[in-house]
């Protein structure tokens, strides 16, 4: 049991944290909240999946919270917000010439 909420908490860390440093264009919201989701959904559905399942599939368990902790943390993505913190500048220089 002790050994299921140490990797709970590893997953939820580890999908929070890499959505919020490595996909930050994404995730307008603030890290800290990407990271938290990440961990509590870990743990809240990692937690219920062992209850439904039991004790004896802890392979299981883990991947079940892996999967929803992905899938509640890609929530929180905007990919139409991504990028729009370009200047105006940069942006002219990608136009094409008129003429």
């Amino acid at each position: 049991m002790i050994a299921e909420l140490v990797a709970f908490a590893l997953i939820g860390l580890a999908v929070g944290g890499g959505a919020a440093l490595l996909l930050h264009d994404l995730f307008p919201v603030p890290r800290p909240l990407t990271a938290a989701t990440g961990l509590v959904s870990a743990f809240v559905l990692g937690s219920v999946a062992r209850a439904v399942l039991g004790g004896g599939h802890a392979l299981l368990t883990v991947l079940i919270a892996a999967v929803s902790s992905v899938l509640l943390v890609s929530l929180l993505a905007r990919p139409a917000t991504a990028g729009r913190h370009r200047s105006a500048r940069s942006r002219e220089t990608l136009r094409p010439a008129k003429g």
